[in-house]
């Protein structure tokens, strides 16, 4: 009976660590990147700007969340680099899009979003670096969540199993 309530006790301690590992997770997300949000009537624009050091990371991302996305929107994103020369367009065919870039010069990087569609569209635009070992991460506080949950399934289960058998003795 102790042995399952220390299972239960370390299965605790891994969801607990799990849920930290997602936080801190999320919280490098938001370190890491720049985010905006904003209403874009037909023809116009947003500009968001990040500063960029390839000596800290050379992965950058971008990614752009429409709401309430339609087949029919016709949104086109552009990033810029420090010298202002386009490294990349492309028109939105889904929403969140996201995608990485290379971080090459450092300096402002820019994301410029434009709505050449017939109706007001709202925009989440986000650029930064893309953290590194980020997916090492997710997957460490996802296995440790897994374990420490089936961990306390198992010792809950043999718990309650055995407290109706002393019960009835």
């Amino acid at each position: 009976m102790k042995k399952f309530k220390l299972v239960i006790i370390i299965s605790a301690i891994l969801v607990i660590i799990g849920i930290a590992l997602t936080f801190y997770e999320s919280q490098l997300i938001n370190w890491s990147v720049i985010n905006q949000q904003q209403n874009l009537l037909p023809g116009a624009s947003m500009i968001l700007t990040k500063d960029l050091d390839p000596s800290k990371n050379q992965n950058g991302v971008y990614s752009v969340q429409i709401t309430d996305f339609q087949e029919d929107d016709n949104v086109k994103v552009n990033i810029f680099n420090p010298v202002d020369e386009t490294i990349i367009s492309k028109l939105i065919t889904k929403s969140p899009f996201q995608e990485n870039f290379i971080i090459s010069t450092s300096g402002i990087y820019k994301i410029q979003i434009e709505n050449q569609g017939s109706r007001e569209a709202q925009i989440l635009a986000v650029i930064g670096n893309y953290p590194q070992n980020i997916a090492l991460l997710d997957m460490y506080s996802f296995i440790l969540l897994i374990a420490g949950l089936s961990g306390l399934a198992i010792g809950i289960m043999y718990l309650v199993k055995n407290r109706g058998k002393s019960s009835i003795s």
